[in-house]
């Protein structure tokens, strides 16, 4: 659970000593720093609320150093190596545990292996029973368990047996809440953080969590006015901020109001690239392109690796976001794999104009390459045709070369010819290759067993395909030799 901006002392002490570590010991290495046995526990629980492994780990060895005998600290060393999977090294630790309480028990329980069983459910009620009260890294530790068992259920039915023991109830409605979510349980999730902004109303990040919720499950209005209580306990609210936009956004509010929250966004203390390509965006939706433009130039000065704003300029101004991608892709390393995923990412975005553009800048990764097919037929559907017709000579001596049916570069270059005038060359190719395939079909096909272990081998699918793919060339070549001209539409296998 985040730190309460206007929370209790208590909250605010332990986020002090947290902050007090972290410079002290994780960034300044400083060995005179001192902090006992109670101050370490407080911290290390603080550091599992932010999921900060890092300071976990410092204080653990602060701890060995300076504490070896506590077995509290043992006992969260012990969880410490179960979250990384190493439960045989955790029960190690667990059972040197001589007092153990309600941690090591539950520890026990799940390096046992427990599933969602009766005799798990009994265990784990007799245990809340035996307590005399949980701590917050108690309750977190039993919420995580029951959701990775898929035993959220037992949490709603034993809640009012655990809030008894609690000695602070929302940490383990918060937990709660936020593993229901983790499962799209929205509506239990909502559920809680409604209960959390009613038990503590000027905790900004029950008011946050409730907004993100809300917005999920599609109840703008309500989002909208769960971020405005946030910002009304802390106007500068980064992640507050962003809710209402989206919730503006989602509801419809008008694009001009839209764009006048992202653009205050970007005055907030820790606002980030995706701030400033959200406000791009409602520049580009207000039709100020070169407004837009000159941000994202500007953040890209700032983030030159991220991806978002290089894809918004893209979809502005192709030509000033090419240095962009080039520069990316070479600190990156570029595949031609790596090329296709992000064109494909734009072909899913409705942008198959843009996809085409991109894999041209990677033309060569192309030539004669297995995936050669992927940007031939993105070339010629976005009508790319001389593009396609030079790529297909550049990675063939002969098109015939191609031997086997290949239709993502065979009907996108043939078709390519046509279109651009070629059409004597189309049906000389077409026929020769037609023979080829014929060639192939009258062949024997011996069945290989061998051949099921290789997707794309069957012997129906690839008879399939030779049959077919012969049936398209016969239908090209009779296009072509038609007495009435024929327009390339009625014929192309791709329309």
């Amino acid at each position: 659970m985040d730190d309460n901006t206007n929370g209790s002392g208590g909250e605010d002490s332990r986020q002090g000593l947290y902050n007090e570590f972290e410079s002290e010991i994780v960034k300044a290495g400083n060995t005179e720093a001192y902090f006992d046995e109670t101050d370490l526990i407080e911290i290390f629980d603080y550091a599992s609320d932010m999921d900060n492994y890092i300071v976990k780990m410092e204080v653990l060895l602060y701890g060995a150093r300076h504490y070896p005998a506590s077995e509290a600290l043992a006992t969260r060393r012990a969880w410490f190596y179960s979250s990384f999977g190493e439960m045989e090294a955790a029960a190690d630790v667990n059972n040197r545990v001589s007092n153990g309480g309600f941690l090591n028990r539950l520890l026990t329980l799940r390096a046992e292996g427990a599933t969602d069983t009766p005799e798990t459910r009994r265990r784990l009620e007799e245990m809340v029973d035996a307590s005399t009260e949980l701590g917050d890294e108690d309750v977190i530790q039993l919420v995580d368990f029951c959701a990775e068992n898929g035993m959220l259920d037992w949490v709603e039915t034993n809640r009012r047996r655990v809030e008894a023991k609690s000695t602070y109830t929302p940490t383990f409605i918060y937990e709660y809440a936020d593993r229901a979510e983790d499962i799209s349980d929205l509506p239990t999730a909502q559920r809680l953080f409604e209960e959390l902004t009613m038990m503590e109303p000027f905790t900004i990040d029950f008011w946050v969590r409730l907004a993100g919720v809300q917005l999920a499950s599609g109840d703008y209005d309500d989002a909208l006015a769960s971020a405005e209580y946030a910002l009304a306990v802390d106007a500068g609210c980064l992640e507050a901020m962003r809710l209402k936009g989206r919730a503006m956004y989602r509801r419809g509010d008008t694009k001009e109001e839209v764009s006048r929250v992202f653009k205050a966004i970007l005055d907030l203390r820790d606002a980030n690239d995706a701030d400033a390509s959200a406000y791009a965006a409602t520049l580009i939706e207000l039709g100020r392109n070169d407004e837009a433009a000159a941000l994202l130039e500007q953040t890209l000065a700032a983030y030159p690796m991220s991806q978002l704003p290089i894809d918004l300029l893209m979809n502005i101004d192709f030509t000033r976001a090419t240095p962009h991608i080039l520069r990316v892709a070479e600190q990156a390393s570029f595949t031609r794999e790596t090329v296709m995923a992000w064109a494909k990412e734009h072909i899913s975005n409705g942008r198959p104009d843009i996809a085409a553009l991109i894999v041209g800048l990677f033309r060569d990764k192309f030539v004669a390459s297995p995936d050669l097919g992927f940007l031939t037929e993105l070339w010629y559907i976005n009508k790319m045709y001389q593009e396609t017709v030079d790529i297909v000579e550049e990675s063939f001596v002969e098109f015939t070369d191609l031997g086997r049916p290949d239709p993502g570069v065979a009907f996108p270059y043939l078709m390519s010819l046509v279109r651009t005038g070629r059409a004597a060359k189309a049906l000389e190719l077409s026929r020769r290759h037609l023979s080829d395939i014929e060639k192939i079909l009258q062949s024997p096909h011996p069945i290989d067993a061998r051949g099921f272990l290789t997707p794309g081998t069957s012997p129906s699918a690839t008879a399939c395909l030779d049959i077919g793919y012969a049936t398209l060339l016969r239908s090209i070549i009779n296009a072509l030799t038609s007495s009435s001209p024929m327009s390339p539409d009625t014929y192309d296998p791709m329309s």
